[in-house]
């Protein structure tokens, strides 16, 4: 079967369309809508990998030990590093930090990725307080799945775990960073609350950062105010000015921009967009 081509300006829309939306609306139009070549780096691939590693974790019961996490990093590692060699091979096409290569950089995240797989396993065992809650019975809450419906505006996406408390029954929704910086922005957990509650039936309290970084939980942080109507204000605002092809330009911090080299507003001599956009 035909795989249909995603349409940007009347599709779904995600918390990562809404946050690059608000971040640059100039970007967003080039990642979705002229689609033009877009930059790559290692610490995707990190990421990604890490979340694998942690999901076959959470899957399993905690059952694998560290040695079995760090293999299915490194074999999900390994996996996208290879696909997105092939599809990006120009090595000025890849972005990492300092004077690093590609090649240098690629194998000290890929360590460093390994150590966060293992050291997540060693912080997160059976006895720990938050266990992940079961959406249906043997089913753990992990990369939970959601498609919620804000007056005809659709937004869909995944939460990468859904815990409870073993003393208190209260409910956390809690994401996996890789990265230095914890996000400031209020729409991830703000949608998480509403697709859980909607899920689960459950009110969600707070909603905290698995930070690999420091090998622990940040601070969980509260939620009550929230509200479905609240939530549904950013996407259907962000669709109307999808819809109106309001894109707006936020040139600045644009150095981990992957689609920089197209922006006449923050590159000198910007590449031509594709024909037709």
């Amino acid at each position: 079967m035909e795989r249909v081509k995603y349409d940007p300006i009347n599709g779904h829309r995600s918390v990562s369309q809404l946050g690059n939306m608000t971040k640059c609306g100039y970007s967003w139009y080039l990642e979705k809508v002229a689609r033009v070549p877009q930059k790559t780096a290692a610490w995707f691939i990190q990421g990604s990998a890490v979340h694998t590693a942690i999901e076959q974790y959470e899957m399993s019961g905690r059952a694998l030990n560290t040695l079995e996490a760090a293999d299915a990093f490194e074999w999900a590692w390994d996996e996208e590093y290879d696909k997105t060699l092939k599809k990006v091979p120009s090595e000025s096409m890849w972005m990492r930090g300092g004077k690093k290569t590609r090649d240098q950089d690629a194998r000290e995240r890929r360590a460093k990725g390994r150590q966060q797989a293992i050291d997540y396993v060693l912080a997160n065992g059976l006895d720990n307080e938050w266990q992940p809650v079961e959406i249906v019975p043997g089913y753990p809450g992990v990369e939970v799945g959601f498609d919620l419906d804000f007056d005809g505006v659709k937004v869909i996406g995944f939460i990468d775990q859904v815990r409870r408390s073993r003393k208190t029954g209260k409910i956390r929704v809690l994401d996996v960073k890789t990265g230095t910086y914890q996000p400031t922005s209020p729409y991830q957990f703000g949608t998480y609350k509403i697709a859980v509650e909607h899920i689960l039936g459950e009110d969600v309290e707070e909603g905290s950062y698995w930070m690999c970084k420091d090998n622990k939980e940040s601070k969980p942080k509260p939620l009550k105010r929230f509200t479905r109507d609240k939530v549904a204000y950013w996407y259907k605002t962000m669709d109307d000015m999808v819809k109106n092809r309001t894109f707006q330009a936020n040139p600045g911090d644009c150095f981990t921009c992957t689609v920089k080299p197209y922006c006449k507003f923050e590159s000198d001599n910007p590449l031509p967009l594709p024909n037709g956009v």
